[in-house]
């Protein structure tokens, strides 16, 4: 065995006390230099030595003796627990969920301190005071939720003309991000979101329906229905500082209840009917007005392109007259003369009638009626 290999000698074993076994200088025997009594190591002296090789480590100086070692023992303990308290701290930090915390793109960072609310965060990396100071909530603020509201008992509505109504209809909401406090109104003031929309949104759409009639309900007031609901909707919710924003109120179904639903057909094909005729009236209307106008245009047009010729006509008849007098009075036989042989030509220019004088004595025969013909034949030509 390896504690009785050399020098033979008293068989103390690895527990013995030394005896001659190795001279005394077996591992489990050897007692330490400088210091110890029979019974085993001195645990002062270890502990002296530890610290000394602590104080080495860190650059420490120490004093020699107890006093001295002892001094340098409790600087290191100090210092050393400093460095671990220092590192823990840093791992604290560092830890994910403690120190920082991500925000997705769609969502947003609202950190509580000590359970109370202290502010929101955009998406993207941020740090925080570790836990259990500060905790952080990542809720989804960018998501559009969609619910439904109206099937059965509860889409039985009255009207204001005292008619029952079976209404269906969706709304659309989500986070209100239009101020900067709207995620923390989602959180801490509403318990129960989708509820609250889905209650506040049917008396929102009582309240229309209600100062509404049945027939303006089902045909053409639809979208104003869904306008005015969305508005009563959305002021509602600002009151009780919801932070939700109603997106959209879509008003899926209006009708009558089944028992007279085929008489309110009726009227509705009856109104279609109407609005029909209504725009083929204004269709012909629209064709046959433009060509009476254009009618009455022309006619417009020709009369006064008559009355302006005869006044024309008119006016060169005038002057006509005036220069004639003017010559008349100028030289009245000569003009008088004139006027007289241009009357006999005109007058018997377009006659039959053939005179003869009976101081030319003797004619030879001539076709007296085809010289009448020719003559006219003439003048028209010369026309």
């Amino acid at each position: 065995m390896p504690w009785n290999d050399n020098q033979g000698g008293g068989g103390g074993g690895p527990w013995g006390s030394g005896g001659n076994n190795n001279n005394g200088q077996n591992p489990w025997g050897q007692r330490p230099q400088g210091g110890g009594g029979p019974d085993g190591p001195d645990l002062d002296e270890v502990v002296r030595d530890m610290q000394r090789k602590i104080r080495g480590m860190f650059g420490g100086g120490g004093g020699s003796g107890k006093d001295g070692g002892s001094g340098g023992g409790k600087g290191a303990g100090a210092f050393g627990f400093g460095l671990i308290l220092l590192i823990l701290v840093g791992v604290w930090f560092i830890m994910p969920g403690s120190g920082w915390y991500q925000v997705g793109p769609n969502q947003a960072g609202v950190v509580l301190r000590f359970g109370e609310y202290s502010r929101t965060t955009t998406p993207g990396f941020h740090f925080k005071l570790p836990s259990p100071i500060e905790t952080v909530m990542l809720p989804e603020v960018t998501t559009t939720n969609s619910i439904t509201i109206g099937q059965g008992p509860a889409g039985q509505m009255l009207t204001r003309d005292e008619n029952i109504v079976d209404i269906d209809f969706a709304v659309q909401w989500r986070v209100d991000l239009g101020y900067q406090e709207g995620v923390r109104d989602f959180l801490f003031n509403v318990r129960d979101p989708e509820g609250t929309v889905a209650d506040v949104a049917e008396s929102a759409m009582r309240e229309v329906v209600g100062t509404s009639d049945l027939q303006f309900i089902i045909t053409e007031g639809r979208a104003e229905v869904s306008r005015q609901t969305r508005e009563i909707l959305q002021e509602t919710l600002n009151e009780y500082e919801a932070g939700i924003e109603i997106l959209q109120v879509n008003l899926r179904n209006a009708q009558p209840p089944e028992r007279v639903i085929d008489a309110f057909r009726g009227v509705d094909i009856a109104q279609q009917e109407a609005e029909r005729a209504q725009l083929n009236a204004t269709a012909h209307a629209n064709r046959v007005i433009p060509e009476a106008r254009g009618v009455a245009a022309q006619l417009t047009q020709q009369a006064e392109a008559y009355r302006d010729s005869v006044i024309a006509e008119a006016q060169g008849n005038a002057d006509r007259f005036v220069a004639i007098y003017e010559e008349y009075a100028r030289a009245p036989d000569v003009t008088r003369r004139r006027m007289y042989l241009e009357t006999m030509e005109r007058v018997l220019g377009s006659s039959e009638l053939i005179i003869l004088d009976g101081e030319a004595g003797a004619l030879p025969y001539l076709p007296l009626d085809q010289l009448g013909q020719n003559r006219v034949r003439t003048q028209g030509g010369n026309q």
